[in-house]
């Protein structure tokens, strides 16, 4: 009989963790089914109960694995530019790149509106995460705060909604450039 290593849940589930919240950031919470996630985690549809009580259990996971990666992604923009930091998430931010990449970006425009109707654990999970993000964009504001934080998200957030929901690729990338140069920080 195999014997797994001390970690091998621990990975199996982050592993699946991974798999749902690439898949819910494209296709938003319905695209998410049990057996093709774990599928696609090269696991049996029947190992699901080992890791996760309930499907809402594995969207929740999912959705607090992507504002992990989101407070990753500020952070790295704060070490790698200092004090520009916040200047270059932002121009980041809005970019045609960010636009365009729906599979990588932001969980805020691609999920908002699901989340508001999603189950309470995983409602929950999306506006722990929108927080946390939140407070790790406000304290590289110069009036920062989790407050200024969330502002600039919603101004950031909703603009990029519309940007992806423009046809005409020359006057979305307009749309985000202008949002750009309004933007105070």
């Amino acid at each position: 009989m195999a014997r797994y290593s001390d970690d091998h849940k621990e990975k199996t589930r982050a592993k699946i963790v991974d798999a749902a919240a690439e898949r819910i950031r494209f296709g938003g919470f319905d695209a998410l089914g049990v057996a093709s996630i774990m599928a696609e985690a090269g696991l049996t549809h029947g190992g699901f109960y080992a890791h996760f009580s309930s499907r809402d259990d594995l969207l929740a996971a999912a959705v607090e694995r992507l504002f992990d990666k989101a407070c990753e992604t500020v952070a790295r923009f704060e070490e790698k530019h200092g004090e520009a930091g916040l200047d270059r998430y932002i121009d980041f931010y809005l970019s045609p790149r960010h636009r365009d990449d729906r599979e990588h970006g932001c969980p805020i425009p691609a999920l908002a509106g699901e989340a508001l109707r999603a189950a309470p654990v995983v409602k929950a999970a999306y506006e722990a995460g929108l927080d946390r993000l939140a407070d790790r964009l406000g304290r590289l504001m110069p009036k920062g705060g989790k407050r200024a934080g969330l502002a600039l998200l919603g101004e950031m957030a909703g603009v990029l909604s519309v940007a992806r929901a423009i046809g005409d690729a020359r006057q979305s990338s307009e749309l985000l450039a202008a949002k750009r140069k309004a933007i105070e920080v």
